[in-house]
């Protein structure tokens, strides 16, 4: 009896060991399956709608932010002239830039903001990690978080526009982040969004050394 218990309790640890390497090693092989095959296809199928709902969000906020401001090129660009009519300086008003950017920043965040508790929905065949299932079967909500401190340029773009007339446009460049975050893996998109904020026809001769002079001009807030 004494030897039929000894065996039977071996046979039950032994059965255990097993039991325990197979949960293991299905642990892992999950594990390692949603690493390299059902995030790549999440990733894949949510970063041009992350991009895109990020893209929107910043432009709605600088398009407010300019309605809403009613700025005009003069109060952002100074233009000088000598006696003879022709351009001397052309200069541009940073501190008003630096207002402006705070501005879309304040309220491209809140946008963000707003877009992340949203999020987005992804169909749960995508999290099969199967390609040709992505797009099938019930919506799951997966929220957004925006990351960090959003970062902006201005940009100069000079163009003749006729006989001592040159077309002055200034753009921004509004850098921001996003990340989507899940139990198993979290991944950041970044988005730049471009948009015109003022434009006006100089007349006058414009010296050469601004034509062609399309440099980025960093005037992100401290």
């Amino acid at each position: 009896m004494k030897y039929y218990n000894e065996k039977y309790k071996k046979r039950k640890r032994r059965r255990a060991r097993i039991v325990l390497g197979l949960f293991l090693l299905f642990l892992i092989s999950s594990f390692v399956y949603v690493y390299c095959v059902v995030n790549p296809v999440v990733i894949e199928a949510t970063r041009h709608m992350v991009f895109s709902l990020s893209t929107s969000a910043v432009s709605d906020a600088i398009y407010d932010v300019l309605n809403e401001e009613n700025i005009t090129y003069n109060d952002l660009v100074n233009v000088e002239y000598d006696d003879q009519g022709n351009v001397t300086m052309i200069s541009l008003q940073t501190i008003r830039l630096n207002l402006i950017a705070r501005k879309f920043y304040q309220v491209a965040q809140v946008y963000l903001d707003n877009m992340g508790k949203a999020g987005i929905d992804v169909a749960l065949g995508t999290f099969t990690g199967i390609p040709f299932l992505s797009g099938f079967g019930p919506k799951i909500n997966l929220k957004l978080v925006s990351i960090g401190a959003m970062t902006s340029t201005f940009e100069n773009s000079f163009k003749s526009a006729g006989i001592n007339q040159t077309n002055h446009s200034l753009y921004i460049h509004l850098y921001a982040s996003v990340s989507m975050i899940l139990p198993t893996f979290s991944h950041t998109i970044d988005s730049v969004t471009e948009m015109l904020v003022a434009e006006s026809v100089i007349v006058g001769k414009v010296p050469s050394v601004y034509f062609g002079n399309n440099s980025n001009l960093n005037f992100t807030p401290s």
